[in-house]
């Protein structure tokens, strides 16, 4: 392939991992009814290697939601949760935009994953939930949350903001010249994130109760 996404590391150039890449550009390209065949011509193998790795195409995808979840943990996995409360908000902020602005690729996939209503979809949703979730149980613990903030709905509230520039990404970018995952909107985007999620929007009224 000409581009290869974050899930690959500099050690990870097997057979397998070829499979694998194949099936996360075509499965966000082209969609999940794409064949084995298909995967198999793009990463330069035989069908039948694709099956001996995978067993069938639902386990392919189950790899390739797989590697895409620890690549996520694994950013997430190094930040210091010793930091203070500002800092680890703005450094999980980062390390989402970081791992999912440095490929289209990947962005594609989930992109296709999380709108197509399936089991698979429902279970890389719920993936990043308990991602998200683990997230706010570090700021919490550091004294970052707002005592106020409703704890139900905080979880899903993060994920609507972290996710809805990838979701809405084709019709949002013909508003920007620039590229939406480039380096300067991305870190424009993830101060504004920041400042939203710490402040909010809407001033409150002069009845409403603190």
């Amino acid at each position: 392939m000409n581009m290869r996404s974050p899930t690959v590391q500099d050690s990870d150039l097997s057979a397998r991992t070829r499979i694998r890449e194949a099936a996360l550009n075509l499965f966000g390209t082209e969609g999940f009814a794409v064949s084995v065949r298909a995967i198999a011509d793009a990463a330069g193998c035989s069908p039948g290697l694709v099956i001996h790795h995978f067993g069938n195409k639902d386990g392919l995808r189950e790899a390739v939601d797989q590697s895409v979840m620890e690549t996520l943990l694994r950013r997430f996995g190094a930040i210091q949760s010793e930091l203070p409360a500002d800092e680890l908000a703005r450094t999980m902020g980062d390390a989402f935009s970081e791992v999912i602005g440095a490929s289209p690729v990947l962005r594609q996939y989930i992109r296709r994953s999380l709108l197509e209503a399936t089991p698979a979809s429902q279970t890389i949703f719920d993936e990043l939930l308990a991602l998200v979730n683990a997230s706010l149980g570090q700021l919490q613990r550091a004294g970052g949350l707002r005592e106020s903030s409703d704890p139900q709905w905080r979880p899903y509230q993060l994920l609507f903001v972290l996710l809805g520039t990838l979701l809405l990404e084709p019709a949002v970018q013909s508003h920007f010249d620039k590229s939406l995952y480039g380096a300067d909107l991305r870190r424009e985007r993830t101060a504004a994130n920041y400042d939203l999620l710490s402040h909010g929007m809407f001033r409150p009224s002069a009845d409403s109760t603190p």
